[in-house]
């Protein structure tokens, strides 16, 4: 895959605990925040214009709360992406983040041992994704979203990688 721009987004985004700048901001609680996207690939038409936030927060009880927000997606309302956490950071193509992060010892579905986060897109271009484990997600090494072509299927297939977001921290 052709990369078709790195792009860092600076600050427009502002949450409860305080705006966003580009890459990660750490906050209390072992949370982190990420935005972007930081590479966009061929294909990725749609994300040209697009924001993302990303926030990863280690719950009390040693789970782990994901969740992405996109904003500007130039795509149809209701048109469903797939976005899955990924095992290494982003690089010049899609296929540089990996594959999907599968947590060891994690029991269940592979959706409940990865972390998806699909989403649809609205009217306003803004679609919301949203993961909650039981296990913490191992961040000694760089993780990533990858935002695919299409939903999810049941065995984790979710097309071409579009857009990818680092997970610096």
């Amino acid at each position: 895959m052709e990369t078709i721009g790195k792009r860092r987004l600076a600050g427009a985004l502002v949450v409860a605990a305080g705006s966003l700048g580009s890459g990660v901001a750490l906050a209390a609680g072992g949370s982190a925040r990420s935005s972007g996207p930081d590479y966009r690939y061929v294909g990725s038409e749609a994300f040209v214009n697009a924001t993302a936030s990303v926030h990863v927060v280690h719950t009390g009880n040693g789970g782990t709360h994901v969740t992405l927000h996109m904003f500007g997606v130039d795509a149809a309302a209701g048109r469903t992406f797939g976005a899955h956490v990924h095992q290494r950071a982003c690089g010049q193509s899609g296929a540089a983040a990996g594959p999907h992060y599968l947590h060891a010892g994690a029991t269940g579905s592979l959706e409940d041992r990865e972390i998806w986060l699909d989403f649809t897109v609205n009217a306003d271009g803004i679609g919301h994704a949203e993961a909650k484990r039981p296990w913490s997600l191992d961040e000694t090494t760089p993780r990533s979203v990858i935002i695919h072509a299409l939903p999810t299927a049941v065995n984790g297939t979710a097309g071409a990688r579009l857009a990818c977001i680092d997970l610096d921290g």
